[in-house]
């Protein structure tokens, strides 16, 4: 019986270990897209360089942890960006997060949803983006931003200019994820003591 009891619990513990390491985004797989694709599903789209990447402060609590690109913008070419923007993503790209090579330029595909596979993975404060590594966030080409161009409507360049100062660089808020996946992580251990009293109670 004492066997049995220790390796339910042990189970319980390695299953709750699990899901908190692996969040339900935790397998990366983008399927593609076209430019176009990428560029409507956007709130705003933008070439800029990366200034500064930001990782959470402490001790990582799983891979969809925010962490925050702030961006000197150049062009933009759908919304709003300002000169600096602030763009969060979760800090691995295992958990779909940006995985940017160098300062760039880039062109960023950018969106007021923090979703991450139908849960929230931060808070955004009202002047910051999220952008996600199947979210069309690349190297920037002289081809890609003609491209883009032509669908802002103006073959001859951007349509608007990025708004003066700073916006969206605070680092955002608690991943939402880890909260979560600890109550399952909970949930799971109170089931297996059940199990266990239950069996107890049986053998009596």
């Amino acid at each position: 019986m004492r066997r049995t009891t220790v390796t339910l619990l042990f189970s319980g513990l390695l299953l709750a270990a699990g899901l908190l390491v692996a969040t339900p985004a935790s397998a990366c797989s983008c399927v593609g897209g076209t430019t176009q694709e990428f560029f409507d599903r956007a709130d705003a789209v933008f070439t800029a360089r990366l200034v500064s990447r930001e990782e959470p402060r402490g001790r990582l609590t799983s891979s969809a942890d925010p962490a925050l690109h702030v961006f000197a913008v150049d062009t933009v070419f759908k919304g709003t960006a300002h000169e600096q923007q602030g763009v969060v993503s979760p800090v691995s790209g295992a958990t779909c997060g940006l995985e940017l090579s160098g300062e760039g330029p880039f062109v960023v595909f950018a969106t007021r949803s923090a979703d991450l596979g139908g849960m929230l993975f931060t808070t955004l404060a009202d002047d910051q983006y999220a952008a996600f590594l199947c979210g069309g966030t690349a190297s920037s080409t002289p081809a890609l931003e003609a491209e883009l161009a032509a669908l802002a409507g103006s073959p001859s360049g951007p349509t608007a200019a990025p708004l003066p100062g700073a916006a969206g660089t605070v680092p955002p808020g608690p991943d939402l994820l880890a909260p979560r996946v600890l109550g399952t992580g909970a949930l799971v251990l109170a089931l297996v003591g059940l199990l266990v009293l239950r069996r107890r109670r049986r053998g009596r």
